[in-house]
């Protein structure tokens, strides 16, 4: 029952979602002005984790992405290689309002040895570019069926049980970008999100809302600074489970500053540095997360090298540290990859 109203409540959401963004896309298709231009960017990369239960939420951990990802309560399982396809198809072309693009990016993370892990990930973007330069991009981000590791159900009576943990998340963010100079940039974000778990975990579903400015500095030719920050709520389904005290509820502050160097002509490098922290809002009392909070640590380094102007080499090198204050020890995660960007037009 708990399942057919989750569903219920997702497939409401989606309509009304559906409505919204092909009355958008409607009303900034008018006056179609050009015919319209493809381009395709297709990635290859093989990466290497120590931490397989940690390596999507780290990876994704970024203001482009899903810096909030779910609850990992058992981490340490073991490293392994990922292979990681990933396609991008982007249509653009002019209307009366200005500029217009929509891409579809569909791409993955296939593991080797630990396949369990293996999981999608899916990309729908529409952008709209004014007169003004102002940018308003809608976004919709699916990842279906995560596997997040086996986890114990600790119901009130101090019976432990043993499961897989799934989720499959949801989210729909706006931007809105506006250059204030010719070399700074604003972004505001809002995003509104939903998490869904598997049985017997569905207390922990969780709706999430975001609010965050980002503001991008051309510093000067060659040097680039991205800076960003996140707060965001969320809520779980805690109170419709029966004798089991478990709510992962919390409110997240996250920041990030990313700094792009052009090395040599055809080298760049990317330095990023995030911090996050949860603060678990849990009232149970024998619940682990009450009064707990998780600090997170990640930074990363990746070099771009152009062999030609389709062709980009990709090493990069992540190391994520985090600790919940009500465990001694931190965890850590390292990530390495070796990957090529390639971009061509499609023929059609």
């Amino acid at each position: 029952m708990e399942n057919h109203r989750h569903t219920n409540h997702l497939n409401a959401l989606m309509p009304s979602f559906s409505l919204k963004t092909a009355f958008f896309i409607g009303i900034t298709l008018v006056s179609f002005k050009t015919s319209a231009d493809w381009s395709a960017n297709v990635n290859n990369s093989v990466h290497y984790t120590d931490d397989v239960a940690l390596f999507s939420v780290t990876r994704r951990l970024s203001l482009k992405d899903d810096p909030t990802q779910p609850v990992v309560d058992r981490p340490n399982q073991g490293g392994d290689f990922v292979y990681e396809p990933k396609a991008e198809l982007e249509w653009s072309g002019n209307n009366a309002l200005g500029e217009i693009q929509v891409s579809l990016d569909a791409g993955g993370y296939v593991f080797v040895d630990q396949s369990a892990y293996t999981h999608g990930l899916y990309e729908l973007q529409m952008a709209q570019t004014f007169a003004t330069d102002t940018k308003i991009s809608l976004d919709y981000n699916f990842v279906p069926e995560l596997f997040l590791g086996k986890n114990v159900l600790r119901r009130e009576n101090r019976a432990e049980s043993e499961h897989d943990e799934l989720l499959s998340n949801h989210f729909w963010s706006i931007h809105l970008d506006q250059p204030l100079t010719n070399n700074i940039t604003v972004r505001l974000l809002g995003r509104y999100g939903l998490r869904r778990y598997n049985a017997p975990f569905q207390h922990r579903d969780t709706q999430f809302w975001t609010l965050g400015p980002h503001l991008k500095w051309a510093i000067r030719p060659g040097i680039e600074l991205l800076l960003g920050y996140h707060y965001e709520p969320g809520v779980a389904d805690h109170q419709k489970a029966i004798h089991v005290d478990d709510d992962i509820s919390y409110v997240n502050h996250y920041a990030s500053v990313e700094l792009k160097l052009q090395v040599l002509e055809r080298l760049s490098a990317i330095f990023i540095f995030d911090y996050e922290k949860n603060i678990f809002t849990s009232q149970y009392v024998n619940d682990e997360h009450r009064g707990a909070s998780e600090n997170l640590f990640p930074g990363e380094i990746e070099l771009l090298y152009e062999l030609d102007k389709s062709a980009t080499v990709k090493l990069g090198w992540q190391h994520g540290s985090r600790k919940l204050t009500s465990e001694t020890q931190s965890v850590n995660n390292n990530n390495i990859w070796l990957g090529v960007d390639y971009a061509f037009k499609p023929p059609f």
